[in-house]
């Protein structure tokens, strides 16, 4: 299981990438998963524009996770009490078998990022009417706008 994206870029390729470097298939922004009883597949729904997509996947895959998935469990004050207790070991990437870690070692590079364009003051159409409106509003999407 993956998130839906990452919250520093904004980009959703953890769960791909993992799903093509393992060559195990995938589904993305899945709101319920029901395993089969023989565990060798299971049955998604994904969201998808205007409605909902159901696929049944061989195990093992990937999921990445749409808001919606599962209902999240709160720590209770006497759980977060006795985790304030265990010990927090340090671990460098050398320990790990890596050798670099962040910049150093990602595969993508940002370059360039930019603003969107301003956008332009609203225009308010007026008239008596609405279909005095409308005759105005199709006559500045035709002459000013030129989209129609």
């Amino acid at each position: 299981f993956c998130g839906k994206q990452a919250i520093d870029d904004d980009q959703g390729q953890v769960g791909v990438a993992l799903a093509e470097f393992l060559n195990i298939p995938h589904a993305c922004l899945v709101t319920k998963v029901e395993v089969a009883p023989d565990k060798k597949s299971c049955t998604v729904n994904r969201q998808i524009v205007g409605g909902e997509e159901v696929v049944e996947l061989p195990l093992p895959c990937v999921i990445t996770t749409q808001k919606g998935l599962n209902e999240p469990r709160y720590a209770s004050l006497p759980g977060i009490m006795k985790a304030k207790k265990k010990p927090l070991a340090s671990v460098k990437a050398a320990d790990l078998g890596l050798s670099a870690c962040g910049a150093a070692a990602a595969r993508t590079k940002g370059v360039n990022f930019s603003l969107p364009p301003a956008r332009t003051a609203a225009k308010l159409i007026q008239g008596e009417s609405p279909e005095e409106k409308a005759a105005k509003l199709a006559k500045v999407l035709r002459e000013e706008a030129k989209v129609i």
